[in-house]
């Protein structure tokens, strides 16, 4: 008995060596390894984590999705194996996020909020004025309590959030942006409804353009403008297509990672653990980086001929009439109560008076 064992343990080592592992599966592609002793214990299978993004291989979301890969490869024994696919080259986000609830792929960092409605609170405009406004929020007890209702939905679980490069800033190819009055008719890119809601308040017109196919479109001028953190305005070039880059601080994005709530099931809690630390190290690390190389940032935009104006205080605060209006339509239309608003505004010290 022992010998046929053996025999078969070599059979499944041969056939490892000549067949891959497809999206979507959790494989044996190897036998069983015997666990260094930091390790954890497995039963013999290697899990494959595909995981796509849309933003560029030098951006910081890729940079630390390979620490990511580094890290839950290296903690898990070579038992998990994550696989990068950057650049959309999946799809664009909403591809990938339907993708991950579905199954054919295992994660996405970057997807959708639309699986996650509640989330859009993070977004409204001028709720944070630090970074360390946004960590707050973001790590806080009032966001992990409102992630559960997408499992049961939608087949995913959130991995982790965190904000996505940090604040958002705006670029144009019309004038610098240093009040209200500077953004009347332009044209700006939007992806979600919050951000469109912000810059229509701002006196623009929006359009809704996938981010993969963002550069093409203000180079087409199918719109005058977007919004982005500096570090995708710089990593994705669009400096190149661009002629005014403004300083704003108006908002951020809550960046989600999902994965396939199945695929997650699937895996030994040792394993789950290991990845949920893996990607809040992963995040904190992008967070680091977007502190540590803001103003490189802005500096290669400006060194690369797009003129950065950078809103003095009270220029950014003609702006929080606008965007308060906002938060009232939130609230008025029904898209969130008046009760979380207070909740996460009393986060960072603010309150509303009607």
């Amino acid at each position: 008995m022992k010998k046929i064992v053996s025999l078969l343990l070599v059979l499944c080592l041969c056939a490892g060596m000549l067949v891959g592992c497809g999206a979507g599966s959790a494989g044996t592609s190897a036998p069983a390894q015997e666990p260094a002793s930091t390790a954890p214990a497995n039963d013999g299978e290697v899990y494959i984590m595909q995981m796509g993004h849309g933003q560029s291989t030098t951006s910081p979301r890729h940079r630390t999705c390979e620490l990511f890969k580094e890290m839950v490869e290296e903690r898990t024994n070579g038992h998990v194996l994550v696989e990068l696919f950057p650049a959309g080259q999946l799809g664009n986000e909403t591809e990938m996020t339907e993708a991950v609830s579905m199954g054919s792929l295992q994660a996405i960092r970057g997807g959708r909020s639309d699986y996650l409605p509640q989330i859009t609170l993070l977004a409204l405009p001028m709720v944070c004025d630090s970074l360390e406004d946004v960590h707050k929020v973001c790590n806080s007890d009032f966001v992990a309590d409102m992630l559960s209702t997408v499992e049961a939905e939608h087949n995913m679980k959130v991995l982790v959030v965190s904000d996505d490069n940090g604040f958002h800033q705006i670029t144009n190819n019309v004038r610098p942006i240093t009040s209200p009055e500077d953004m009347k008719d332009l044209k700006m890119r939007t992806s979600i409804e919050v951000i469109s809601l912000a810059l229509q308040a701002f006196g623009a017109s929006t359009v809704s353009i996938p981010f993969t196919d963002l550069y093409m479109a203000l180079k087409t001028n199918v719109a005058d403008g977007q919004e982005n953190p500096v570090s995708m305005i710089d990593a994705q070039k669009f400096y190149e297509v661009q002629k005014y880059c403004s300083i704003i601080d108006y908002m951020y994005c809550a960046e989600i990672t999902y994965v396939n709530l199945d695929w997650w099931n699937s895996l030994p809690k040792e394993y789950q653990d290991i990845i949920t630390e893996c990607a809040q190290a992963m995040v904190e690390e992008n967070s680091r980086i977007t502190v540590e190389e803001n103003d490189q940032f802005i500096e290669n935009i400006q060194n690369n001929g797009c003129e950065v104006t950078v809103l003095t205080k009270e220029q950014r605060e003609s702006f929080r009439p606008l965007a308060e209006a906002v938060w009232k339509e939130y609230v008025e239309s029904g898209r969130v109560t008046k009760e979380d608003l207070e909740e996460m505004l009393a986060i960072v010290g603010k309150s509303i008076d009607w």
